[in-house]
């Protein structure tokens, strides 16, 4: 198939996630336009392929493919956080697994009649997240399409790069293609008896509380005080004490995902070492819903992933973990495998997510750093679940935080670098 590219440019790239897939791939695959739905990429803020060099595979064949994508952190860039791409959303540059999907045909099998959902992956990184200016390569590859229990799945894995270094591996990847009807059926996160044994939380023997700690809960007020880095108000008096200019904090704008904290209980979960609930409502005209997809619309499985990390900041900013905006990059633990498993959806008509993180470890690298679990329920449906999550907060040690409950005025420790501290590897 000569007139098919094997490269697309962003205009091609936006052309497949929302108007003609003729128009990117050629007449070749025409008749995909006609179907109801077809896969695609995201529209909009969510489409984050800039450019595809590379695609490997025979079009149509439902074999194995390959596909090389490219995006460049920019300065003007919606998602900035500290000038990063946050965690979930270099997860999410790494779509075009979507895009492979279609090439190698999987529209002529479900002629539309089917809408692809993530179903699980394990995500690791190998170094701080990228920052403004640095471009990040993904060399995606789907090793197999299967059939099984009347829907279609396919297996894939990427590598990320920066500059030839490694950043982040997907592995054990797997995608399904579902009809409206499979999807109402799901039965969602199903847990045994042993998921939820109770197990010794890992903590530093020397461990200290910086403030005094409570169960408590923050109203949508309180939420968005802490939004706003009024961390007394949030809180609560204790927080006064904190010398800080401006903290760094949960993110608003368009990734504003967190509305209510019910629950933040210090001594709770499993491993009895944290727990914290927070709630989001859910609108119809979410950006997320209406260009994730443009015929098809479901909240990406990567930002759940996020609102969860944004869950857990706030319960490590009530253990006392502060620090200036300009100071803190909130970004993964390098070398360990985050399982993400899916088994349900957020969709237009859902009213409200929850999502509950349960802390399993807690420590110092000599940044802050955390391991937890976290489980996302839709209208009580749980619905995805994220095994060793991991957050630390660069730019801070434990003596800074000392310092900062101390009230002394020290100057904002600079950024590091993105190499990675001499490090533990979990997996």
């Amino acid at each position: 198939m000569d007139s098919v590219p094997r490269a697309l440019t962003y205009e091609q790239c936006c052309a497949f996630a929302a108007g003609r897939v003729a128009d990117a791939l050629g007449p070749v695959f025409a008749e995909v336009d006609s179907f109801p739905t077809r896969v695609r990429l995201p529209d909009g803020p969510l489409q984050l392929v800039d450019r595809i060099t590379l695609i490997e595979g025979e079009p149509k064949s439902m074999t194995t493919g390959r596909v090389v994508t490219e995006h460049t952190v920019h300065s003007d860039r919606w998602y900035l956080q500290t000038d990063r791409i946050p965690t979930a959303i270099c997860v999410e540059s790494g779509q075009a697994d979507l895009f492979l999907s279609g090439y190698l045909g999987i529209d002529f099998e479900t002629r539309g009649l089917a809408v692809y959902r993530l179903l699980d992956a394990v995500v690791s990184f190998h170094r701080g997240l990228p920052k403004v200016g640095e471009t990040i390569v993904y060399d995606i590859h789907i090793d197999k399409f299967v059939q099984q229990a009347g829907a279609w799945l396919f297996h894939f894995w990427f590598d990320g790069t920066v500059n030839g270094e490694p950043l982040i591996t997907m592995r054990n990847g797997v995608a399904g293609f579902f009809t409206a009807e499979a999807l109402a059926a799901g039965k969602g996160i199903v847990q045994t008896t042993l998921d939820k044994q109770r197990l010794p939380g890992k903590k530093p023997s020397d461990w200290t509380d910086l403030v005094p700690q409570a169960q408590c809960a923050l109203n949508a007020a309180q939420v968005e005080a802490l939004r706003a880095g009024d961390l007394a108000t949030a809180f609560g008096a204790d927080f006064a004490r904190a010398h800080l200019r401006r903290p760094a904090t949960i993110p608003g704008g368009m990734l504003r995902l967190v509305d209510r904290v019910p629950l933040i209980d210090p001594t709770g979960g499993r491993f009895g070492i944290g727990f914290v609930r927070a709630e989001f409502d859910i609108h119809p005209d979410d950006w997320f819903l209406t260009c994730h997809f443009v015929d098809d619309q479901v909240m990406p499985g990567t930002l759940m992933y996020e609102c969860c990390l944004h869950t857990l900041r706030v319960l490590l900013m009530r253990t006392g973990w502060v620090g200036e905006a300009d100071e803190v990059v909130y970004e993964p633990v390098p070398s360990v495998n985050s399982r993400l498993k899916c088994r349900g959806q957020v969709i237009a008509s859902t009213k409200t997510v929850t999502y509950e993180v349960t802390v399993k470890e807690l420590g110092y690298r000599p940044e802050p750093f955390c391991i937890a679990d976290a489980l996302m329920y839709a209208d009580g449906k749980p619905i995805v679940e994220i095994t060793n999550m991991t957050l630390r907060m660069t730019g801070l040690t434990r003596a800074r935080l000392g310092a900062i409950w101390a009230g002394e005025p020290n100057p904002p420790t600079p950024f590091r670098r993105n190499e990675d501290c001499a490090a533990q590897t979990r997996s």
